[in-house]
This record gives structure tokens, C-alpha cells and sequence, in this order.
């Protein structure tokens, strides 16, 4: 709390001296020579067009702001049959009563109907340090879930409940910038729907200002959030079918007044998936052939709340909440057949049905204050956020045949994390701006396993082999500071944070407790180089952390059946990687990139197998090292025709895992390359038509695991209605789908694997638009907890 208390006072010295000297700015709106009542006039900072003030031109078309502070500002002028208008800027000094010329107002072509410009953003936009997928507009993809849409994402690979990126999975996804690691991330993303998503930001070099936590990358998924003034929002009501029926409503609205704003949503969706994974495992003189199905359903609802409030003109403070539900039973089917390897004749065959029933309820709260301290930009930010996480998770397990077993198991799960953050940014003059913060987190977990097995007497009785009982807590301290100086297109990033991590995992069934106590420095540097007004460069480096998630770290264990589970290895350690790329743009565009990543300890998820009993289970476990070399093309396909537009490109990899495993040398390297390509037809009578399509390599997938190519192609058409209030969407994703195929040919291992899910899906999407469209309210802050909550699957 010393820290803290010290560096506050030190940030609210700087302000010392910035005393608020009162100005005020009149004028006149004009049509021609008459005035123009009743129009929009927004008073906006030239720094970063925040909102400072609005006001409605009277009947004489005149308006006046008052009580200002000295600084430089420009006004926008908004009115129905009127062209929105950002006018010359102008600077006020402390006291002064400025009056500017009139304003005479463009008159737009049709005075008598609603004018909306609609400005669409490319599929793929390069932003300084993150590559952007907009899937706000995109036709295909929308009807399903957050999973569906990650599948879209470039060089993103989603198999099963795994998400990778060209070969990593050490990915840290956040949502609106909100840490997921405690929470039940595969549930979520699969149930979450897609209709909620606006971007995907994948960060490969992410700064000072972020936790130093993700080693393979940062996703940070945008929700979508109504940007509008006075009341206004959408409605949309969807549904779809594969091989089994989705249905999906929702609300969205907001509510600015004055000084308050108010927004909210509200979503229920009835989703449904299916999946398979099929094995072959050589086992001594023995072929294992095991076919995993399972297809579940999700009834989930989700809501949001925000409330706004400003102060005064330079004092904001706010509160949101969000919550989510699910309910989502499944049931799984494995068949195994044992077979002797020669001569092919069964050896043992026995089936396995898994049922489960999962609720999950997850509640994030967020609150925030921030304080411009002038119109310079400088600025003082305070915000604290409370997520809480439950789970009840009940599975069944009947084994018939060869082997007869039957289990019950209950695994309640809760988590509640807290944190709390200050961020500091001063500029000082037009080119150099400096940052600093300060951030705690606490997450404290409860996970129980109670495991039962089915006696000679029909009677479920504890299985002491499988219960368990753990706890885990981690407290992290952070630190950081960044330099930011930009000048004619040439700008530089320079920080350094720091972070002390303390872990404790405490298994009270066996009375074992783990702890862990470590800081470390983390830099960052990135720089952007205009070459002319087309070309620039950009190159980044940086060093991150990526630590073991809280179920790799649970020693339970989970079965497929009675010879397939998984289970965690509470002895894991954080890996560490150092991360550089020089990337070249066109036009602000992704154009070509080449990157370098090395890690050591890396962690990754591994098979291993008991020739004696034939049993295999996957697991977690440190690798020494892992290096990936890499090179991205994107290019724009503006230029086939004028009615085509989109985006399409490459991207290669080489990737070489290197480590002592199992008392064995692994040397897994090799190169693998995705293409992608994403095509927009602009067709009569406001038809648009989309189609996507992407193709992966044979590769290293992750560890000791290859894959073979597997690609998909999905399309869709929209039409819009009523001034585009009213837009409906049909789309078929994976119209031509290549499943996920591979192998493992390691030590005593030999196992080629299928995994495959429901394809394709036919969804319809009918979304109605409401309300002002014209004036944008002011800038949403992002509170600390968005940096903050994934590692709970």
C-alpha cells in the first residue's frame, strides 16, 4: 500500500498547477442566408475527438458552450437532411470568449429522408501492434457460436475444446480486454453467440500496458456495443441447422441523456454441436480402434448492464455488469475394439456411454473513474472489477461388454477474482506521451472431484483412487511504465513492466501443497517507419510469460472411457518466450510479415501410453524448447473488378520442437503454410454475397502431435430493407469442410487420430435497427478487469 499511496502522489503532483481557467465558444448555424434550428452542434477535443459538450442550435441558429478550459477543439454539426460536417479546429486560450465565423451548412441530396453513410471496414485492418479480423459485417459465421467464428481467423486452428495459432496454443483470449483464464473458456466460447462478436484483435506483440501473460498471442474478442446518442438499439432473432436444430433472440439497447448514458442487452440462444474423435492405437501386437461421438446441447442466456455518469466535463465514473448462464447436457458414445495386430481377429470389445449435465453461471462486475486532467490528454484512470465463476458438472460413465464399469462423478468448480488498476498517461506536446500503472489480481479456486464407482451390490460408493479436493490461489503484483514519441508517421513504443507472481495449489486429499513465488522483468519495443505515403515498416519485439493454466495445474482426472482420460500435472512451471517481427504495410494494410518466436519450458499437451494395460492419457507437461520462424502475404482482391472486394493471403511456418521427453531426444520440426481468402460481391438491388475459404498444411500441430491438411469454405447472401433497418442474412458454413486428421509416431507410441464435428450448418439471421442513427456518443473506457479473468479449462 506504500507503493501505491507514493506513486499516486506522484502522479497527482504532475497535475499540481493545471488550474481549470473557464473560456466559452459561440456561433452561428447557417442554410444559405437563413438560419438552420434545431441542428446538432458537438463540441469535440482535437486530441481524440472525445465529446466535451453538445448543444441544439436555437431558432436564430446560434449556440454557445461554456465554462471551458483553455485547449484546442473543433465542432461537428449534425442535423436531418443535413451532411455531418467536422469543421476547422481552433485553439482556446485560459478566459477567452471566442466567437467563430458562421457555419453554413451542406445541404444533403434528399432533404426529406434519412441519410446514413455506411463506411464498411476491410475484413483484415493492421493497427499498431495487432492484426484486426472486423466479423462485424460478415454474413458468414454469424449464426453460430465464438468458436465458429475463431475458425475464421487466420492461421487459428480450433480442434475439439483447443485453440491454437500457427502452431502455439499458449494463447491468452480475452474478452473486451477482460482476462478468461478462470473461467470455463472452451464452454463459453462454444455457447457464446457469434451475433454478440464485432472484431477479433490478435495481438502477437503486445505491449507494456498488457499483462505479460500469453506466450503464443493475444485474442482479444470485441463485443459489439451501440456507439449512438438519444435511445436506439437492434432486435434480432436467428436460426439454424446441421444435423441438429439452433435457435437464437436478442436485444440490444442504449440511452444517452445529457450526462448519463445507459446501455444494455440481452440474449437467449438454444445452440446444439457434434463431435467426434477417432483413434488407432498400436499397443505392443495389438490395434486399438476407438470411436468417440458426442452431441450436446446449450440453453444459454446472456445479459449485460452499463451505466455512465459524467461528473462534470473532465470527471466520468461508471459501473457494469455482465452474466452469463448455461445449461448444456450431452451425451457421448465410445466403441472400442482390441484386435490382434497379425491377424486382425477381436481380441476384446466393449462400449461406453458418457452422459453429463453442466450448469455454469459466470458474473463479471466492473467500476471505473476517470479524470481528464486537461485538454492536452493527460489523464488519470481508476477502475476495479469482481468476476465470480460456478460450475456443477455431474458426468455418468456405463461401460458394457469385456468391460463392465459404471461411474458416477459430481465436479463442482467456484472462482472469484478481483483486481484493481491505475493507469497514468501524460503527453508532452504533439509527439511524446509517457504511461504508467500499477495492477493487482487475486483469484482464489475451489475445484472437488467426488468420484463414485458402482459396487457388486448396485450401491455407488466413493472411489478414493479419483476423488479429490483442490484449492488454488495466485496473487499478482504489477508494474509499468511506456514511452510513446511520434513524429511525421514515425513512431516509437518503448516499455518495461514488471510482475511478481505468488501460486498456491493445496490438494487436501493428500494433504500436498505447491507454492510458487517469482518476479520478473518484461520489455517490449516496437517502432513504425513511413517509407512514402503507400509503404511503411514495422518491427516489434517483446517478452512474455505464459503460465500454467488452473486445470493443467489440477491433478484430476477425466475419462473418455475406461482406457482414454486426461489429467493435470500440478508440477508444471510458467514458460517464458522471446518474440521479434518485421512486418511491411501498405496503405496502413497488412501486407508482409516475418516473425521469430523462441520459448523455453514450453508447455505443451502430450499423449502417453501404458503398453501393459493399454491405457493412454493426455496430459501437460514442459518441454526445453520450442522455436517458430514464420512469414505472412496478405493482399487486397479490390482489384479483380469493381463490384469485388475482400481479402486473401498466405502465411508459412516452420516449427521445431526440441526436448529430453520420456527419456528419449524429441526433434519434431517442420513446415506447414495456411492460405485463406475472403470474397465480397456487391450485387444489384443491394444484394451482397460473401464467401470465405482458408486451407491449412500438413504440419507440427502442438508437441508430438503432426496434422495433416485440412481446409473449409463457407458462403453467404444479405439483403438489406427499410433504409437498411431491417437486414437479413442467410449463410452455410462449411459447404465443403476437410476434417482434422493426424498422427503420433513417438517412443513406444503409434496413434493416428480424426477429429471431426457438424458440417455444414444452414443458419438465417433477421436483425431490425431502431432509433437515433446519427450522433456518436463519447469514447467507452475499458476497466482493468479487462485485462484480468482462462485458465480454468
Amino acid at each position: 500500500m506504500k507503493t501505491l499511496s507514493t506513486f499516486i502522489v506522484c502522479l497527482l503532483t504532475l497535475a499540481t498547477g493545471l488550474s481549470a481557467q473557464k473560456a466559452s465558444v459561440s456561433g452561428r448555424i447557417l442554410n444559405g442566408k437563413a438560419p438552420a434550428e434545431f441542428v446538432n452542434v458537438i463540441l469535440l477535443t482535437a486530441t481524440d475527438s472525445s465529446i466535451v459538450k453538445l448543444e441544439l442550435a436555437d431558432e436564430a441558429g446560434t449556440y454557445t458552450f461554456s465554462d471551458l478550459e483553455a485547449g484546442t477543439y473543433f465542432v461537428r454539426t449534425s442535423g436531418l437532411g443535413y451532411a455531418d460536417i467536422n469543421h476547422p479546429g481552433f485553439q482556446l486560450e485560459e478566459n477567452q470568449q471566442l466567437k467563430l465565423d458562421a457555419i453554413d451548412l451542406e445541404s444533403s441530396a434528399f432533404q426529406l429522408e434519412t441519410v446514413e453513410v455506411v463506411s464498411k471496414k476491410p475484413f483484415l485492418e493492421q493497427r499498431a501492434g495487432r492484426l484486426v479480423v472486423n466479423v462485424e459485417d460478415n454474413i458468414t459465421g454469424q449464426g453460430g457460436s465464438v468458436t465458429d467464428l475463431l475458425k475464421k481467423v487466420p492461421g487459428v486452428v480450433v480442434i475439439g475444446e483447443q485453440v491454437s495459432m500457427a502452431g502455439k496454443s499458449g494463447l491468452t483470449i480475452l474478452i473486451d480486454g477482460r482476462p478468461t483464464k478462470y473461467m470455463d473458456i472452451q464452454s463459453l466460447l462454444r455457447e457464446m453467440p457469434a451475433d454478440n462478436i464485432k472484431s477479433i484483435e490478435v495481438i502477437s506483440q503486445p505491449g507494456a500496458a498488457f499483462d505479460a501473460e500469453g506466450s503464443g498471442g493475444v485474442i482479444n474478442i470485441i463485443l459489439k456495443k451501440n456507439s449512438l446518442l438519444g435511445t436506439n438499439g437492434s432486435v434480432y432473432i436467428g436460426a439454424g441447422y446441421g444435423e441438429l436444430a439452433k435457435y437464437r433472440t436478442g436485444l440490444s439497447l442504449n440511452h444517452r441523456s445529457g450526462a448519463l448514458n445507459i446501455t444494455g442487452g440481452l440474449g437467449l440462444r438454444r445452440g446444439s454441436w457434434i463431435e467426434g474423435l477417432d483413434l488407432d492405437r498400436i499397443v505392443g501386437d495389438s490395434l486399438f480402434e476407438q470411436r468417440n461421438y458426442e452431441e450436446g446441447f446449450s440453453n444459454s442466456i446472456n445479459g449485460r448492464l452499463g451505466l455512465d455518469y459524467d461528473l462534470s466535463d473532465n470527471h466520468r465514473i461508471g459501473i457494469s455488469g455482465r452474466g452469463f448462464y448455461s445449461d448444456s447436457p450431452y451425451d457421448g458414445e465410445n466403441r472400442t475394439r482390441i484386435l490382434d495386430l497379425a491377424s486382425g481377429e477381436p481380441i476384446s470389445t466393449f462400449s461406453t456411454i458418457n452422459s453429463r449435465k453442466r450448469s455454469t453461471l459466470s458474473i463479471n462486475t466492473d467500476a471505473f473513474y476517470r479524470w481528464k486532467i486537461d485538454t492536452s490528454g493527460q489523464q488519470l484512470t481508476i477502475d476495479g472489477s469482481y468476476s465470480s465463476f460456478t460450475r456443477d458438472n455431474v458426468t455418468s460413465l456405463i461401460t458394457e461388454g469385456d468391460l463392465g464399469i459404471e461411474r458416477e462423478n459430481d465436479e463442482p468448480a467456484e472462482a472469484m477474482i478481483y483486481t484493481a488498476q491505475l493507469d497514468y498517461k501524460k503527453p508532452f506536446g504533439q509527439q511524446l506521451q509517457v504511461e504508467a500503472g500499477l495492477k493487482y489480481s487475486l483469484a482464489d479456486l475451489d475445484n472437488e472431484l467426488i468420484a463414485t464407482l458402482l459396487d457388486t451390490n448396485g450401491i455407488f460408493v466413493n472411489d478414493p483412487s479419483l476423488s479429490n479436493h483442490y484449492l488454488y490461489d495466485e496473487e499478482i503484483y504489477a508494474a509499468y511504465s511506456q514511452l510513446r514519441y511520434q513524429k511525421e508517421g514515425f513512431e516509437i513504443v518503448a516499455g518495461l513492466r514488471y510482475e511478481n507472481t505468488n501460486t498456491k495449489g493445496n490438494n487436501l486429499t493428500i494433504d500436498s501443497i505447491n507454492t510458487l513465488d517469482y518476479g520478473k522483468f518484461f520489455p517490449s519495443l516496437s517502432v513504425s517507419i513511413p517509407i512514402n505515403n503507400t509503404f511503411g515498416v514495422a518491427m516489434a519485439y517483446s517478452y512474455r510469460i505464459e503460465r500454467p493454466s488452473y486445470y493443467d495445474l489440477n491433478p484430476f482426472i477425466g475419462f473418455i472411457d475406461p482406457l482414454t482420460f486426461n489429467k493435470g500435472n500440478p508440477f508444471l512451471r510458467p514458460e517464458l518466450v522471446h518474440s521479434g517481427s518485421v512486418s511491411l504495410t501498405y496503405e496502413k494494410q497488412p501486407f508482409f510479415n516475418l516473425s521469430y518466436d523462441r520459448t523455453n519450458d514450453v508447455i505443451s499437451q502430450v499423449t502417453q501410453q501404458d503398453d501393459e494395460s493399454g491405457i493412454a492419457f493426455q496430459t501437460t507437461v514442459n518441454l526445453d524448447k520450442f522455436t517458430r520462424y514464420g512469414g505472412q502475404l496478405f493482399f487486397p482482391l479490390d482489384f479483380i473488378a469493381k463490384p469485388i472486394s475482400g481479402y486473401a493471403g498466405v502465411m508459412g511456418f516452420y516449427n521445431d520442437y526440441d526436448s529430453d521427453y520420456l527419456g528419449g531426444e524429441l526433434d519434431n520440426s517442420q513446415f506447414t503454410w495456411t492460405g485463406f481468402a475472403q470474397v465480397n460481391v456487391n450485387l444489384p438491388s443491394d444484394w451482397k454475397l460473401e464467401v470465405t475459404g482458408w486451407y491449412q498444411g500438413a504440419g507440427v500441430d502442438e508437441g508430438i502431435l503432426n496434422n495433416n491438411a485440412l481446409y473449409g469454405v463457407d458462403a453467404g447472401i444479405q439483403k438489406k430493407f427499410l433504409d437498411n433497418k431491417l437486414r437479413v442474412q442467410l449463410s452455410a458454413d462449411g459447404i465443403i469442410q476437410k476434417f482434422f486428421t493426424g498422427n503420433i509416431d513417438f517412443q513406444n507410441q503409434q496413434m493416428k487420430i480424426r477429429s471431426y464435428w457438424e458440417a455444414p450448418v444452414f443458419n438465417a439471421r433477421v436483425t431490425y435497427s431502431f432509433g437515433n442513427r446519427f450522433l456518436k456518443s463519447k469514447e467507452k473506457v475499458q476497466s482493468s478487469g479487462e485485462e484480468a479473468r482462462n485458465r480454468i479449462d
